[in-house]
């Protein structure tokens, strides 16, 4: 369990929202205390500024949707820090049920298949922690040299550019104001891009982690008939069943109105890809950050439909028993379970949208649409 979440707890526990399972109030003072440090650093050196930078170009549709390339995103990061440090209690019982799964005496085969997925959200944390690097090396680096990434605008832009699009309430050209908002400016990049990759690599991490779950429990369900105790078996099979829907029913508790404003995010940012008579380094930036909302985007949906895949393979599993074998008694007590497995696992962007590859494709083809309305309409 340790390896399993090493890489998520990184950087959960630099923002401070890794759960103490030991349950220690000192560090727990600690991290509510580095929450609060973060929420305000967040609230005060961005959200609020872009927020100000919106309103004074809400006149140029484009400077809008550029501002908002920015502003939605640290949006969702609050969001996300404020939740995810209210669903802490949520938060604990499922790493607590993760670490029992891993406890608790399996096979080699059923070993091979968490190890098979922990693999996988390993890679998936990686990956989305180099990406995310990337794309604040070069908001941070290129702007550093001279070189902007965003369209500049005399509305909110004074005669040294900042990294990013933002109306502070002082002159911000003198030094060392201005060395020392873009020190803060990347500092708080640095912070929220921790916060945006870390919770949504954790979804992946629990996701996955319950797809090995429900194909462990599918393999469970194949021996069933075959069992010499089949009444100890169904018990078992039905107290798993349930622990996995009350892990599934918390996953989505805990994720589900931050998959709905990734899902808003995703609409939005798409519609500003014109890539002629654009700088080198907002091609660069736009590139990476197209890439890193895709594969977020693409993870949750993914995550939902590998849930929903191994959930029906479950049912399927359920059908396929050789239930006409056994006696009257034993297939009655078998249709409790058949009827709630009838009913697909499924994780929903605010139990609106179900997250599936479906939905990705629907967002792409409605994102072109806009895409494409907008460069007709300015060019």
């Amino acid at each position: 369990f340790v390896w399993a979440v090493e890489l998520n707890r990184y950087g959960l526990e630099l923002v401070g929202l890794w759960p103490t399972l030991d349950k220690a109030a000192k560090t727990s003072y600690i991290s509510d205390l580095r929450v609060c440090i973060i929420f305000i650093i967040i609230a005060f050196v961005c959200a609020i500024p872009f927020i100000c930078s919106l309103i004074r170009v809400r006149s140029d549709i484009i400077l809008v949707i550029d501002n908002l390339q920015v502003t939605l995103p640290v949006m969702v990061i609050v969001l996300k820090l404020i939740i995810m440090r209210w669903k802490q209690t949520a938060l604990l019982s499922i790493l607590n049920m993760m670490a029992n799964d891993w406890r608790v005496f399996k096979v080699d085969t059923q070993r091979d298949v968490m190890l098979k997925w922990a693999r996988t959200a390993r890679f998936i944390v990686t990956c989305g922690y180099i990406m995310t690097g990337c794309a604040v090396i070069i908001a941070i680096v290129f702007p550093y040299f001279g070189v902007p990434f965003r369209r500049l605008s005399n509305l909110t832009d004074s005669d040294k550019p900042l990294p990013f699009q933002a109306y502070y309430f002082y002159d911000t050209d003198p030094s060392p104001q201005f060395e020392l908002t873009f020190l803060f400016q990347a500092i708080t990049m640095f912070l929220a891009a921790v916060i945006y990759t870390s919770v949504d690599a954790l979804l992946g991490l629990v996701i996955l982690h319950t797809c090995g779950q429900l194909e462990n429990f599918k393999d469970q369900l194949a021996n069933m008939a075959a069992s010499k105790n089949f009444d100890s078996a169904l018990r078992n099979s039905v107290i798993t069943h349930v622990r996995l829907i009350r892990f599934t029913n918390k996953i989505e508790d805990i994720f589900a109105l931050m998959m709905l404003g990734l899902v808003i995010y995703f609409g939005i940012v798409m519609m500003d890809e014109q890539m002629s008579e654009v700088p080198f380094s907002r091609i660069c930036y736009v590139i990476v950050g197209v890439i890193i909302l895709l594969a977020h985007t693409f993870l949750y949906c993914g995550a939902g439909e590998l849930m929903t895949e191994h959930g029906d393979a479950v049912y399927q599993a359920i059908y396929d028993l050789d239930w006409y074998k056994l006696d009257s008694r034993k297939s009655r007590n078998l249709m409790l379970l058949m009827l709630r497995a009838s009913k697909p696992f499924r994780i929903t962007a605010g139990k609106v949208i179900p997250l599936t590859m479906a939905t990705f494709c629907s967002l792409l083809k409605t994102s072109a649409g806009y895409t494409s309305f907008l460069l007709a309409k300015y060019g």
